[in-house]
Protein backbone atom coordinates (compact mmCIF):
# COMPACT_ATOMS: atom_id res chain seq x y z
CA UNK A 1 0.00 0.00 0.00
CA UNK A 2 1.46 2.84 -0.84
CA UNK A 3 1.79 6.01 1.23
CA UNK A 4 -0.40 9.30 0.73
CA UNK A 5 0.52 12.71 1.38
CA UNK A 6 -2.44 15.25 1.27
CA UNK A 7 -0.69 18.53 0.84
CA UNK A 8 -2.34 22.34 1.69
CA UNK A 9 -5.26 20.70 3.03
CA UNK A 10 -7.45 22.47 5.59
CA UNK A 11 -8.44 19.99 7.78
CA UNK A 12 -10.63 19.75 10.68
CA UNK A 13 -9.09 18.52 13.39
CA UNK A 14 -10.07 18.05 17.11
CA UNK A 15 -9.89 21.47 17.29
CA UNK A 16 -11.44 22.95 14.19
CA UNK A 17 -10.01 23.66 10.33
CA UNK A 18 -6.38 24.34 10.53
CA UNK A 19 -3.96 24.50 7.41
CA UNK A 20 -1.85 21.14 7.46
CA UNK A 21 -0.50 18.27 5.62
CA UNK A 22 -1.56 14.87 6.76
CA UNK A 23 0.88 11.65 5.79
CA UNK A 24 -1.05 7.88 5.39
CA UNK A 25 0.74 4.87 5.68
CA UNK A 26 -0.90 1.57 5.50
CA UNK A 27 -4.31 1.55 6.99
CA UNK A 28 -3.45 5.03 9.89
CA UNK A 29 -3.00 8.82 9.74
CA UNK A 30 0.88 8.62 10.78
CA UNK A 31 1.69 12.17 10.90
CA UNK A 32 -0.26 15.79 10.49
CA UNK A 33 2.25 19.01 10.33
CA UNK A 34 2.05 22.45 9.21
CA UNK A 35 4.14 20.89 6.33
CA UNK A 36 5.73 17.74 5.45
CA UNK A 37 8.37 16.27 3.25
CA UNK A 38 6.71 14.25 0.52
CA UNK A 39 8.34 10.47 1.03
CA UNK A 40 9.67 8.63 -1.88
CA UNK A 41 7.32 7.25 -4.17
CA UNK A 42 4.37 8.22 -2.09
CA UNK A 43 0.77 9.57 -3.49
CA UNK A 44 0.44 13.38 -3.76
CA UNK A 45 -3.04 14.88 -3.45
CA UNK A 46 -3.09 18.22 -3.77
CA UNK A 47 -6.18 19.82 -1.49
CA UNK A 48 -5.31 23.47 -1.89
CA UNK A 49 -8.72 25.12 -1.73
CA UNK A 50 -10.08 21.82 -0.32
CA UNK A 51 -11.84 20.65 2.92
CA UNK A 52 -10.23 17.81 4.06
CA UNK A 53 -12.56 15.81 6.97
CA UNK A 54 -13.03 12.41 8.77
CA UNK A 55 -14.74 10.41 6.35
CA UNK A 56 -18.59 9.89 7.53
CA UNK A 57 -19.73 7.23 9.43
CA UNK A 58 -23.32 6.56 8.61
CA UNK A 59 -24.88 4.42 11.55
CA UNK A 60 -28.55 3.62 9.81
CA UNK A 61 -28.55 2.41 6.04
CA UNK A 62 -30.25 -0.68 4.61
CA UNK A 63 -28.22 -2.52 1.82
CA UNK A 64 -30.87 -4.77 0.89
CA UNK A 65 -28.20 -7.65 1.11
CA UNK A 66 -28.99 -10.77 1.39
CA UNK A 67 -32.53 -11.58 -0.03
CA UNK A 68 -32.98 -7.98 -1.66
CA UNK A 69 -30.28 -7.88 -4.34
CA UNK A 70 -32.96 -6.62 -6.72
CA UNK A 71 -33.28 -3.16 -4.56
CA UNK A 72 -29.30 -3.07 -3.64
CA UNK A 73 -25.93 -5.27 -2.58
CA UNK A 74 -23.50 -4.20 -0.58
CA UNK A 75 -21.39 -3.65 -3.55
CA UNK A 76 -23.19 -1.38 -5.22
CA UNK A 77 -24.23 0.99 -1.96
CA UNK A 78 -20.58 0.75 -0.38
CA UNK A 79 -19.65 2.73 -3.74
CA UNK A 80 -22.62 5.19 -3.41
CA UNK A 81 -21.32 6.00 -0.11
CA UNK A 82 -18.00 6.01 -1.03
CA UNK A 83 -18.99 8.90 -3.91
CA UNK A 84 -20.55 10.46 -1.41
CA UNK A 85 -17.43 10.90 1.54
CA UNK A 86 -18.73 8.16 3.36
CA UNK A 87 -16.04 6.03 5.05
CA UNK A 88 -17.81 3.54 7.23
CA UNK A 89 -21.71 1.94 7.46
CA UNK A 90 -23.76 0.47 9.95
CA UNK A 91 -26.30 -1.88 8.34
CA UNK A 92 -29.87 -2.47 9.69
CA UNK A 93 -30.64 -6.28 10.19
CA UNK A 94 -34.23 -5.91 8.12
CA UNK A 95 -32.77 -8.44 5.28
CA UNK A 96 -33.82 -12.00 4.52
CA UNK A 97 -32.82 -13.72 6.39
CA UNK A 98 -33.27 -11.25 8.93
CA UNK A 99 -29.35 -10.52 10.76
CA UNK A 100 -31.32 -12.36 14.25
CA UNK A 101 -28.28 -15.13 14.86
CA UNK A 102 -24.67 -14.64 15.14
CA UNK A 103 -24.46 -16.86 12.08
CA UNK A 104 -26.18 -14.43 10.02
CA UNK A 105 -24.50 -11.90 11.24
CA UNK A 106 -21.15 -13.32 10.35
CA UNK A 107 -22.06 -14.03 6.81
CA UNK A 108 -23.06 -10.55 6.19
CA UNK A 109 -20.04 -9.97 8.02
CA UNK A 110 -18.01 -12.15 5.12
CA UNK A 111 -20.22 -10.44 2.58
CA UNK A 112 -18.93 -6.72 3.20
CA UNK A 113 -15.59 -7.79 3.31
CA UNK A 114 -15.99 -9.83 -0.23
CA UNK A 115 -17.75 -6.76 -1.56
CA UNK A 116 -17.65 -3.17 0.29
CA UNK A 117 -15.15 -0.44 -0.86
CA UNK A 118 -15.35 1.21 2.46
CA UNK A 119 -15.93 0.25 6.36
CA UNK A 120 -18.83 -1.73 7.74
CA UNK A 121 -20.40 -2.72 10.60
CA UNK A 122 -24.07 -4.66 11.22
CA UNK A 123 -26.74 -4.64 13.62
CA UNK A 124 -28.10 -7.67 15.16
CA UNK A 125 -31.83 -7.58 15.41
CA UNK A 126 -34.16 -8.03 17.96
CA UNK A 127 -36.89 -10.41 17.46
CA UNK A 128 -39.88 -12.15 19.51
CA UNK A 129 -37.61 -15.42 19.78
CA UNK A 130 -34.00 -14.43 19.43
CA UNK A 131 -32.87 -13.60 23.11
CA UNK A 132 -30.43 -16.13 23.34
CA UNK A 133 -28.85 -14.77 20.85
CA UNK A 134 -28.84 -11.48 21.99
CA UNK A 135 -27.20 -12.90 25.13
CA UNK A 136 -24.41 -14.59 22.97
CA UNK A 137 -23.45 -12.07 20.49
CA UNK A 138 -19.78 -10.32 20.99
CA UNK A 139 -20.43 -6.66 21.30
CA UNK A 140 -17.26 -5.72 19.88
CA UNK A 141 -18.66 -7.31 16.84
CA UNK A 142 -22.01 -5.35 16.64
CA UNK A 143 -22.96 -1.95 16.13
CA UNK A 144 -25.77 -2.69 19.04
CA UNK A 145 -29.28 -4.44 19.18
CA UNK A 146 -32.07 -3.17 16.25
CA UNK A 147 -35.06 -3.05 18.43
CA UNK A 148 -38.20 -2.43 16.06
CA UNK A 149 -41.01 -0.87 17.76
CA UNK A 150 -43.23 -0.25 14.68
CA UNK A 151 -44.07 -1.93 11.73
CA UNK A 152 -41.20 -3.35 9.65
CA UNK A 153 -40.26 -6.70 7.59
CA UNK A 154 -40.86 -10.24 8.87
CA UNK A 155 -40.60 -11.48 12.39
CA UNK A 156 -38.76 -8.11 13.60
CA UNK A 157 -41.35 -6.40 15.21
CA UNK A 158 -41.37 -6.07 18.80
CA UNK A 159 -44.17 -4.55 20.42
CA UNK A 160 -44.49 -7.20 23.44
CA UNK A 161 -43.77 -4.89 26.69
CA UNK A 162 -42.64 -7.98 28.43
CA UNK A 163 -40.66 -9.12 25.33
CA UNK A 164 -39.03 -5.60 24.61
CA UNK A 165 -38.25 -5.36 28.77
CA UNK A 166 -35.83 -8.71 27.97
CA UNK A 167 -34.32 -7.46 25.17
CA UNK A 168 -33.48 -4.41 26.74
CA UNK A 169 -32.72 -6.03 30.36
CA UNK A 170 -30.02 -8.59 28.35
CA UNK A 171 -28.44 -6.50 25.40
CA UNK A 172 -25.14 -6.48 26.07
CA UNK A 173 -24.72 -3.30 24.38
CA UNK A 174 -26.25 -0.34 22.96
CA UNK A 175 -29.80 -0.47 21.73
CA UNK A 176 -30.76 1.35 18.61
CA UNK A 177 -34.64 1.71 18.43
CA UNK A 178 -37.27 2.47 15.36
CA UNK A 179 -40.11 4.53 17.42
CA UNK A 180 -43.36 3.79 15.83
CA UNK A 181 -46.89 2.81 17.60
CA UNK A 182 -48.20 0.14 15.30
CA UNK A 183 -51.67 0.98 16.61
CA UNK A 184 -51.67 4.32 16.30
CA UNK A 185 -50.35 3.81 12.63
CA UNK A 186 -52.87 1.07 11.59
CA UNK A 187 -55.75 3.51 13.13
CA UNK A 188 -54.72 6.61 11.14
CA UNK A 189 -54.76 4.75 7.65
CA UNK A 190 -57.79 2.70 8.14
CA UNK A 191 -59.29 6.36 8.53
CA UNK A 192 -57.52 7.74 5.26
CA UNK A 193 -58.44 4.68 3.50
CA UNK A 194 -62.21 4.84 4.65
CA UNK A 195 -61.71 8.58 3.22
CA UNK A 196 -60.02 8.37 -0.02
CA UNK A 197 -60.15 5.17 -0.65
CA UNK A 198 -57.40 4.17 -3.38
CA UNK A 199 -56.43 8.29 -3.58
CA UNK A 200 -54.76 8.86 -0.21
CA UNK A 201 -52.97 11.84 -1.14
CA UNK A 202 -49.10 11.63 -0.20
CA UNK A 203 -48.74 14.83 2.00
CA UNK A 204 -50.91 12.73 4.50
CA UNK A 205 -47.76 10.19 5.08
CA UNK A 206 -47.09 12.78 8.27
CA UNK A 207 -50.39 12.43 9.33
CA UNK A 208 -51.09 8.46 9.34
CA UNK A 209 -47.74 8.19 11.00
CA UNK A 210 -47.95 11.37 13.39
CA UNK A 211 -46.19 12.60 15.89
CA UNK A 212 -48.50 11.08 18.91
CA UNK A 213 -47.17 7.73 17.08
CA UNK A 214 -43.77 8.77 17.03
CA UNK A 215 -43.46 10.18 20.63
CA UNK A 216 -45.31 7.44 22.38
CA UNK A 217 -42.99 4.53 20.98
CA UNK A 218 -40.14 6.99 22.29
CA UNK A 219 -41.04 7.84 25.77
CA UNK A 220 -41.49 3.95 25.90
CA UNK A 221 -38.21 3.14 24.98
CA UNK A 222 -36.82 5.59 27.46
CA UNK A 223 -39.08 3.83 29.95
CA UNK A 224 -37.61 0.66 29.38
CA UNK A 225 -34.16 1.79 29.58
CA UNK A 226 -34.43 3.51 32.31
CA UNK A 227 -35.89 0.68 34.15
CA UNK A 228 -33.17 -1.90 32.95
CA UNK A 229 -29.74 -0.04 32.51
CA UNK A 230 -29.83 -0.09 29.05
CA UNK A 231 -27.97 2.04 26.53
CA UNK A 232 -30.60 3.94 24.33
CA UNK A 233 -29.96 5.55 21.06
CA UNK A 234 -33.59 6.33 19.60
CA UNK A 235 -32.83 6.33 15.39
CA UNK A 236 -34.46 9.27 13.08
CA UNK A 237 -36.21 11.48 15.31
CA UNK A 238 -38.52 13.21 13.16
CA UNK A 239 -40.57 15.47 15.66
CA UNK A 240 -40.30 18.74 17.86
CA UNK A 241 -42.68 16.54 20.92
CA UNK A 242 -39.59 14.01 20.86
CA UNK A 243 -37.11 17.02 21.06
CA UNK A 244 -38.68 18.66 23.90
CA UNK A 245 -39.04 14.95 25.88
CA UNK A 246 -35.84 13.90 25.47
CA UNK A 247 -34.24 17.69 26.08
CA UNK A 248 -33.82 16.81 30.18
CA UNK A 249 -32.19 13.54 29.37
CA UNK A 250 -29.10 14.71 26.94
CA UNK A 251 -27.17 15.48 29.42
CA UNK A 252 -23.21 14.01 30.06
CA UNK A 253 -20.90 13.02 27.70
CA UNK A 254 -21.83 11.64 24.26
CA UNK A 255 -19.87 8.33 24.70
CA UNK A 256 -21.23 7.71 28.57
CA UNK A 257 -25.22 9.26 28.19
CA UNK A 258 -27.90 6.61 28.88
CA UNK A 259 -30.28 7.91 26.17
CA UNK A 260 -29.46 9.71 23.18
CA UNK A 261 -30.77 10.40 19.54
CA UNK A 262 -30.16 10.60 16.26
CA UNK A 263 -31.50 12.86 13.26
CA UNK A 264 -31.62 11.34 9.24
CA UNK A 265 -31.27 13.59 6.03
CA UNK A 266 -34.31 13.62 4.95
CA UNK A 267 -35.59 14.95 8.31
CA UNK A 268 -33.17 17.52 7.97
CA UNK A 269 -33.93 18.11 4.75
CA UNK A 270 -37.31 18.26 3.76
CA UNK A 271 -40.63 19.23 4.81
CA UNK A 272 -44.23 18.62 3.98
CA UNK A 273 -44.09 20.71 1.18
CA UNK A 274 -42.28 18.83 -0.26
CA UNK A 275 -44.52 15.57 -1.08
CA UNK A 276 -46.60 17.58 -3.92
CA UNK A 277 -43.36 17.50 -5.75
CA UNK A 278 -42.00 13.92 -5.00
CA UNK A 279 -44.94 12.24 -4.11
CA UNK A 280 -43.61 8.40 -3.16
CA UNK A 281 -40.01 9.32 -3.83
CA UNK A 282 -40.20 11.59 -0.57
CA UNK A 283 -42.58 8.21 1.55
CA UNK A 284 -39.78 6.97 4.58
CA UNK A 285 -41.01 6.12 7.82
CA UNK A 286 -41.01 7.79 10.15
CA UNK A 287 -42.35 10.13 7.34
CA UNK A 288 -40.75 13.69 6.93
CA UNK A 289 -43.02 16.14 8.55
CA UNK A 290 -43.49 20.07 8.67
CA UNK A 291 -40.78 22.63 8.86
CA UNK A 292 -41.61 23.71 12.35
CA UNK A 293 -40.66 20.33 13.37
CA UNK A 294 -37.32 20.52 10.66
CA UNK A 295 -36.52 23.84 12.66
CA UNK A 296 -36.79 21.92 15.86
CA UNK A 297 -34.49 19.20 14.74
CA UNK A 298 -32.05 21.48 13.49
CA UNK A 299 -32.08 23.78 16.62
CA UNK A 300 -31.25 20.29 18.96
CA UNK A 301 -28.91 19.43 16.41
CA UNK A 302 -26.96 22.75 17.13
CA UNK A 303 -27.62 22.62 21.48
CA UNK A 304 -26.21 18.83 21.33
CA UNK A 305 -30.31 17.18 22.08
CA UNK A 306 -29.43 15.45 19.13
CA UNK A 307 -26.60 13.44 18.91
CA UNK A 308 -25.52 11.94 15.62
CA UNK A 309 -26.67 12.28 11.76
CA UNK A 310 -27.27 9.19 9.52
CA UNK A 311 -29.16 8.85 6.65
CA UNK A 312 -31.73 5.85 6.97
CA UNK A 313 -30.84 4.78 3.30
CA UNK A 314 -33.26 2.60 2.09
CA UNK A 315 -33.37 2.32 -1.74
CA UNK A 316 -36.07 0.44 -3.47
CA UNK A 317 -36.67 -0.50 -7.12
CA UNK A 318 -38.24 2.37 -9.35
CA UNK A 319 -41.26 0.40 -10.09
CA UNK A 320 -42.17 0.59 -6.24
CA UNK A 321 -41.87 3.83 -6.03
CA UNK A 322 -43.69 5.57 -8.55
CA UNK A 323 -47.49 4.01 -8.35
CA UNK A 324 -50.26 6.73 -7.77
CA UNK A 325 -51.78 4.71 -4.95
CA UNK A 326 -50.00 5.58 -1.54
CA UNK A 327 -50.77 2.61 -0.05
CA UNK A 328 -49.26 0.79 -2.94
CA UNK A 329 -45.93 3.05 -2.39
CA UNK A 330 -42.81 1.41 -0.28
CA UNK A 331 -41.54 3.48 1.99
CA UNK A 332 -37.79 4.48 2.53
CA UNK A 333 -35.21 6.48 0.42
CA UNK A 334 -31.55 6.43 -0.86
CA UNK A 335 -29.64 9.21 0.55
CA UNK A 336 -26.09 7.97 1.58
CA UNK A 337 -24.10 9.62 -1.21
CA UNK A 338 -25.72 12.98 -0.68
CA UNK A 339 -25.18 12.97 3.18
CA UNK A 340 -22.02 14.91 2.98
CA UNK A 341 -23.32 17.51 0.43
CA UNK A 342 -26.80 18.02 2.69
CA UNK A 343 -24.66 18.51 5.51
CA UNK A 344 -22.81 21.53 3.80
CA UNK A 345 -25.70 23.09 2.23
CA UNK A 346 -27.08 23.27 5.52
CA UNK A 347 -24.20 25.66 6.59
CA UNK A 348 -24.13 27.42 3.42
CA UNK A 349 -28.23 28.15 4.79
CA UNK A 350 -26.40 28.91 7.94
CA UNK A 351 -28.96 26.78 9.20
CA UNK A 352 -26.34 24.56 11.49
CA UNK A 353 -22.38 25.30 11.45
CA UNK A 354 -20.36 23.23 9.45
CA UNK A 355 -18.46 21.95 12.45
CA UNK A 356 -21.42 20.72 13.97
CA UNK A 357 -23.09 19.29 11.12
CA UNK A 358 -19.79 17.23 10.13
CA UNK A 359 -18.94 15.93 13.92
CA UNK A 360 -22.65 14.64 14.28
CA UNK A 361 -21.56 12.37 11.16
CA UNK A 362 -18.53 12.05 12.16
CA UNK A 363 -16.67 11.78 15.71
CA UNK A 364 -19.83 12.06 17.63
CA UNK A 365 -20.78 8.62 16.08
CA UNK A 366 -17.59 6.88 16.84
CA UNK A 367 -17.91 8.32 20.44
CA UNK A 368 -21.64 7.26 20.62
CA UNK A 369 -21.26 3.70 19.05
CA UNK A 370 -17.72 3.48 20.74
CA UNK A 371 -16.12 2.72 17.26
CA UNK A 372 -12.33 2.12 17.45
CA UNK A 373 -9.83 4.78 16.35
CA UNK A 374 -11.90 6.51 13.96
CA UNK A 375 -14.34 10.06 13.17
CA UNK A 376 -11.24 12.41 14.11
CA UNK A 377 -8.48 13.06 11.89
CA UNK A 378 -5.67 12.02 14.54
CA UNK A 379 -2.11 10.65 14.46
CA UNK A 380 -2.63 6.76 15.17
CA UNK A 381 -6.24 7.01 13.82
CA UNK A 382 -7.72 4.51 10.59
CA UNK A 383 -7.05 6.85 7.40
CA UNK A 384 -10.82 7.63 7.04
CA UNK A 385 -10.67 10.62 4.80
CA UNK A 386 -13.41 12.64 2.77
CA UNK A 387 -12.14 15.41 0.34
CA UNK A 388 -14.80 18.20 -0.31
CA UNK A 389 -14.55 20.61 -2.77
CA UNK A 390 -16.33 23.98 -1.49
CA UNK A 391 -16.37 25.63 -4.38
CA UNK A 392 -17.84 23.44 -7.06
CA UNK A 393 -21.69 23.51 -7.79
CA UNK A 394 -23.39 21.39 -9.56
CA UNK A 395 -27.17 19.80 -10.20
CA UNK A 396 -28.19 16.18 -9.50
CA UNK A 397 -28.65 14.34 -12.31
CA UNK A 398 -30.10 10.33 -12.82
CA UNK A 399 -26.79 9.94 -14.05
CA UNK A 400 -24.99 11.00 -10.84
CA UNK A 401 -26.95 8.09 -9.18
CA UNK A 402 -24.89 5.55 -7.94
CA UNK A 403 -27.06 3.36 -5.67
CA UNK A 404 -28.73 0.36 -7.78
CA UNK A 405 -32.00 1.86 -7.32
CA UNK A 406 -31.19 4.48 -10.36
CA UNK A 407 -33.18 7.21 -8.57
CA UNK A 408 -32.86 9.79 -5.77
CA UNK A 409 -35.02 12.17 -4.32
CA UNK A 410 -31.45 14.70 -4.47
CA UNK A 411 -32.50 14.45 -8.66
CA UNK A 412 -32.54 18.25 -9.66
CA UNK A 413 -30.91 19.41 -6.38
CA UNK A 414 -28.15 22.07 -6.88
CA UNK A 415 -25.47 21.52 -4.38
CA UNK A 416 -22.11 23.96 -3.79
CA UNK A 417 -19.88 21.25 -3.00
CA UNK A 418 -18.70 18.27 -4.68
CA UNK A 419 -16.78 14.90 -2.88
CA UNK A 420 -13.23 14.61 -4.78
CA UNK A 421 -11.62 12.04 -3.24
CA UNK A 422 -12.14 8.95 -0.28
CA UNK A 423 -9.83 7.63 1.69
CA UNK A 424 -11.30 4.59 3.79
CA UNK A 425 -8.47 2.64 6.02
CA UNK A 426 -5.80 4.38 4.03
CA UNK A 427 -6.90 3.00 0.50
CA UNK A 428 -7.76 5.58 -2.04
CA UNK A 429 -11.38 4.47 -3.00
CA UNK A 430 -12.36 7.82 -5.29
CA UNK A 431 -10.20 10.41 -7.13
CA UNK A 432 -11.01 13.32 -8.91
CA UNK A 433 -14.81 12.05 -8.08
CA UNK A 434 -14.01 8.30 -9.96
CA UNK A 435 -13.72 5.42 -8.27
CA UNK A 436 -10.58 4.06 -8.65
CA UNK A 437 -10.30 0.71 -6.10
CA UNK A 438 -11.66 -2.72 -6.09
CA UNK A 439 -13.39 -4.42 -3.33
CA UNK A 440 -11.22 -6.05 -1.11
CA UNK A 441 -9.61 -3.89 1.31
CA UNK A 442 -12.36 -2.38 3.91
CA UNK A 443 -11.93 -3.60 7.30
CA UNK A 444 -14.37 -4.48 9.89
CA UNK A 445 -15.36 -1.84 12.59
CA UNK A 446 -14.32 -2.86 16.01
CA UNK A 447 -16.64 -1.65 18.87
CA UNK A 448 -15.35 -0.23 22.27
Amino acid sequence: MPQIVLKQATALLENGFRPVDLLIDGPYIAQIAPELTVPDGATVIDCHGKLVIPGLIDAHVHFRQPGMEQKATIASESRAAALGGVTSFMDMPNTFPATTTVEALHAKMALAQRDSVVNYGFYLGASHDNLEEVKRVDPHEIAGIKVYMGSTTGNLLVDDNHELYQVFKHAPTLVATHCEDNAIVNANTKRAKEQYGEHIPFDLHPIIRNRDCCLKSSQLAVELAQATGARLHIMHVSTRDEVEFLRPLATGPISTRQISCEVCIPHLFFNDSDYGRLKGFLKCNPAVKYEFDRQSLLKALRAGIITTIGTDHAPHELAVKTSDDYLKVASGLPSVQFSLNVIFELARRKEISLEEGLKAATCNVAARFGVEKRGTLKEGYYADIAVLDPRERYRVTTEDVASLCGWSPMVGQSFSSRVTHTIASGHLVVADGKLVTDAGHALALRFN
